[in-house]
């Protein structure tokens, strides 16, 4: 018996690794799966039907998405290749304007610049809004606190009020705050000796 299956799977062009899977059940019903090898995440294409089904639609249907596939595959391949000429292109500028400028650039500090750029299109920290983020922790813990000193809850305001070393930018405020609420415990603490007498 001649088949054309060869001359098929010749004819999608494919450049690598073609990986297929058939399996057969009691039934006569066949499950092929079919992947490019450098796919990576991309699934493989899943065909389920009787062999003479698979026979007379198996490649039409196989062509376009291993055509579509190959165009992924070699798109992300030529990004990735253009992305590394510019990541070296900007580490030669960085090199040449540091050595200008300094006279020399140790190849630690090239390596240094590459591995902070590896990264191109992660979103950079906004420090401003870490700022007001941090900024309105103290300040609601700062309310709180002053809510429990109200009630006379003092230790539990002292505990509410967050550490001025970790919030350097409002440590006066929190430390002023601290001394407010020690105050009116102490005072509280001496009036309640004063009823024990």
């Amino acid at each position: 018996m001649k088949t054309n299956f060869f001359e098929q799977i010749a004819g999608l062009k494919i450049d690598g690794n073609l990986l297929i899977n058939i399996n057969s059940d009691a039934n006569g019903l066949m499950t092929v799966s079919a992947m490019l090898s450098k796919a990576g995440s991309i699934p493989p294409m899943v065909f389920t039907a009787l062999s003479h089904e698979l026979d007379e639609a198996f490649f039409d249907k196989l062509t376009e998405p291993v055509k579509l596939t190959k165009g992924l595959i070699t798109n992300l391949d030529n990004y990735q290749k253009e992305l590394d000429k510019a990541k070296k292109q900007v580490g030669k500028e960085k090199a040449k304007t540091t050595t200008a400028t300094t006279g020399k650039m140790d190849a630690d500090e090239i390596d240094e610049d590459d591995n902070d750029n590896n990264d191109l299109f992660s979103q950079q920290p906004d420090d401003s809004q870490l700022k007001a983020e941090k900024k309105q922790y103290v300040d609601d813990q700062l309310l709180k606190a002053k809510e429990l000193a109200k009630q006379m809850k003092y230790v539990e305001a002292l505990a509410q009020l967050p550490d001025p070393a970790e919030y350097p930018e409002q440590a006066e405020l929190i430390e002023a705050k601290r001394a407010e609420i020690q105050k009116g415990k102490e005072v509280y603490d001496q009036l309640q000796e004063q009823f024990k007498d």
